[in-house]
């Protein structure tokens, strides 16, 4: 007994160095392929491109930095799109751990910067190889499966591709191993192990922290499938597992519902419920499956692309029938299926039944799904050959593949010989290529493996993909440019705006541009993020220029325009990006940012109202238009004048003192949005909705101090119901761990 005893803690210790040591080897990969980005010499460094992820989330990031160190939850941001519930919009991610992780760390070395987010970025492709490897590594008992599944998902063409850039879908997506991990333990026994569940409610509920939603959803179907495939494979009680599902599911979502009740309450009032099937049902054109044996061929991204040594090996685990293959080969082939949108009749069905799938655009994001799909087969496929190596007849299937990628390049040269074209010349390579890696994947696979192990080829077979997948994207998005030397704005125009300390917004499409106002501390009407109210979105559709600037008390316009449709002050020009003299107006009349009305009008809708207000006729100064029929409220027949001084302007609170002759509606440059609470001289008041999307305030004769202040039970809710579920996920894993020290005495 104490032989056998000493024996299992002999090898349990030997996984135990064979896992470090994988786990070594792919943080040694990682830093490899990702070096540019790490060294100090600034000579070789490389940083993303501009785009949604300096303009988004670079600036996200520094915002949530600045008031989180403060002392602050950022609730609510002033400074892009006129207004903005911060919290509410997802890929703000203000509670995501690994973000509040890199806010701190970044503190010691400089603050927030370009890099830090880069840093941030890369290590969650760290982050999920580790994961990936960890849950193949467990699936097959194998850390060689383990190894090259990690490797084909965190340098294949989907996770080096579009995630990074739009950084919200790489760390939503990263937890899915997680997840798949803490249900296969959950489910090797007889009945579920809650404890082991608790990590895949963590790992979801990261996920929604981490912004993307979209991605999620993908992330949420998968361990529901899961979930249903493990417990009919393991024979595992139905009611268990309706009860397993309803704990992932319910603390998962409970842990983000401090983002996700404002999110929805957010969501409801945006531009996105107004979109249709039409607007919803883009995806991969049928051209981009080009992109699963020859990359960079068709788009700038290679989202489908595994690497020739990968798909061979995914195909080998689902032809030997390898278990759990045909569940992630089907599962990878449905996604394929829908990914190309109203192109099938797939979408249709998921877009009518799935739910949640309707919510979102951009089918062609399923890559996610065949990407993790993929990266899975090759792990099983790996452990399938050496449990087994490939008989003759396969072999021989393998080389007759490999001769005709070679007769297709051959073929493929001549044509390009007569054509002459820069496009047949880039086919040509990249066919040649594929020829070239089909004969080192039949020489690892027939030559290494000719009927026994051989002790060269697990080093054959990492060396073999590494080779691939780091030739092909080892550049993807990377440019020579150090992140500390990335010019996102015009510094000579920003200044001239810092200098004025008044409160202002301007208009910064050009020279300011994307959600640079957030990074900045400038208020603008425009932004780049894919949520914003639908109010706003009316305002740009539905009224001129000059009108939009006063109803959203816009003082400067960055513009390439000499003139404006009012008169303007041009301060100073500089050249900037695409554009040259953008020029910095200054409005000779700028609408403070509230003003007193003693007449009103009642439109019957938003239509009507933007109607009114694109009147040149009408005067915003004189008359507000309301909603809905007011309480009454006597309003003077003569001319009153009012004082109207800004006391304190933050984000979640506003101060003002107001001191009018007579009655009126005090009309706020601010959106009308749900938690927004209005007081005066510390009394609860009413606010009106008014202007189709601002605010307007009854105010009675006499001097006041009106305070408007942001306080969401959407946040409170969310809040309080996050924290039960952390609790709750803790008890459980304690509980567990109780119950296994008792059945251990």
């Amino acid at each position: 007994m104490q032989f056998a005893q000493r024996t299992a803690t002999w090898l349990k210790a030997g996984r135990i160095r064979l896992d470090l040591f994988s786990i070594l080897v792919l943080t040694l990969l990682w830093a490899f392929y990702f070096w540019r980005v790490i060294t100090p010499n600034p000579v070789n460094q490389v940083s993303y491109p501009t785009g949604d992820f300096s303009g988004q989330f670079v600036a996200f990031g520094a915002y949530q930095a600045r008031r989180l160190l403060s002392g602050e939850i950022p609730l609510w941001n002033p400074y892009n799109y006129a207004g903005h519930p911060f919290l509410a919009d997802t890929q703000a991610a203000v509670f995501y751990p690994p973000r509040l992780i890199t806010i701190f760390i970044s503190q010691l070395f400089g603050g927030w910067s370009y890099g830090a987010l880069q840093i941030e970025a890369i290590g969650h492709v760290w982050l999920g190889s580790i994961g990936m490897y960890l849950y193949v590594r467990r699936l097959t008992d194998s850390s060689l499966a383990g190894l090259v599944s990690a490797i084909t998902l965190s340098f294949g063409g989907y996770q080096t591709g579009y995630p990074p850039l739009q950084l919200a879908v790489l760390e939503a997506g990263i937890w899915l191993p997680f997840s798949l991990l803490g249900i296969y333990n959950a489910s090797q026994h007889s009945r579920w192990q809650f404890g082991w569940l608790a990590l895949s409610s963590l790992s979801l509920g990261l996920s929604l922290l981490a912004g993307h939603p979209q991605t999620t959803l993908f992330l949420s179907y998968l361990m529901l499938a899961y979930i249903i495939y493990r417990a009919y494979s393991q024979k595992l009680r139905l009611w268990q597992t309706v009860l397993a599902l309803l704990a992932v599911f319910g603390l998962g979502y409970g842990l983000a519902a401090v983002q996700i009740i404002p999110g929805l309450e957010f969501m409801r009032l945006t531009i996105r419920a107004e979109y249709g099937y039409d607007a919803l049902s883009g995806g991969f054109p049928f051209v981009d499956l080009i992109n699963l044996i020859i990359p960079n061929i068709v788009t700038e991204y290679s989202p489908l692309y595994s690497g020739i040594a990968g798909l061979v090996l995914s195909v080998t685990a689902v032809c030997r029938r390898k278990k759990s293959a045909w569940f992630w080969g089907g599962i990878g082939l449905l996604a394929l299926g829908i990914s190309f949108g109203s192109r099938t009749i797939l979408h249709s069905g998921a877009f009518l039944f799935a739910p949640g799938f309707s919510w979102f655009r951009g089918q062609e994001r399923l890559a996610y799904v065949i990407a993790y799909s993929v990266a899975i087969l090759t792990g099983l496929g790996t452990s399938s050959l050496l449990e087994r190596p490939p008989s003759l007849p396969q072999r021989k299937t393998l080389g007759t593949l490999t001769g005709i990628a070679w007769f297709l390049a051959f073929q493929m040269f001549i044509i390009s010989k007569f054509i002459g074209t820069d496009d047949a010349q880039t086919l040509t390579n990249g066919i040649v290529l594929m020829a070239f890696l089909m004969t080192l994947t039949w020489l690892a696979i027939a030559a290494l493996l000719p009927g026994r192990y051989n002790a060269w080829w697990p080093a054959a077979i990492t060396t073999l993909i590494v080779f691939d997948l780091f030739s092909l994207t080892w550049k993807t998005n990377w440019e020579p440019i150090p992140a500390s030397e990335r010019h996102l704005y015009s510094t000579l125009l920003v200044d001239r705006l810092q200098q004025d300390t008044d409160l202002y917004r301007v208009e910064g499409k050009l020279g300011l541009r994307d959600n640079h106002g957030t990074l900045l501390g400038i208020q603008d009407i425009y932004g780049i993020s894919p949520l914003r109210l639908s109010a706003l979105d009316a305002y740009w559709n539905h009224l001129p220029n000059y009108r939009l600037y006063q109803l959203l008390a816009v003082k400067y316009v960055l513009t390439d325009w000499m003139e404006l449709e009012k008169p303007s002050t041009i301060l100073v020009s500089d050249d900037f990006g695409y554009y040259t003299n953008v020029n910095l107006h200054e409005l000779t009349d700028p609408y403070p940012r509230a003003w007193m009305v003693h007449n009103f009008l009642v439109a019957e809708d938003d239509d009507q109202a933007l109607a009114w207000l694109a009147d040149p006729n009408f005067d915003p100064r004189s008359t507000v238009i309301l909603d809905e029929q007011p309480p009454e409220f006597h309003l003077p027949t003569e001319t009153s004048t009012a004082n109207i001084d800004v006391l304190e302007y933050k984000p979640e609170s506003i101060v003002l003192s107001v001191n009018t002759d007579g009655n009126g509606y005090l009309v706020v440059s601010e959106w009308y949005y749900p938690g927004w609470r209005t007081t005066i001289d510390g009394i609860n008041t009413q606010t009106l909705r008014a202007n189709a999307g601002l605010r307007a305030i009854p105010v009675p004769a006499g001097g006041h101090t009106i305070k408007m202040t942001y306080q969401p039970l959407s946040y409170w809710l969310g809040a309080g119901t996050s924290l039960l579920s952390l609790v709750l996920c803790t008890g459980i894993v304690l509980q567990e761990q109780v119950g296994h020290v008792r059945r251990q005495n």
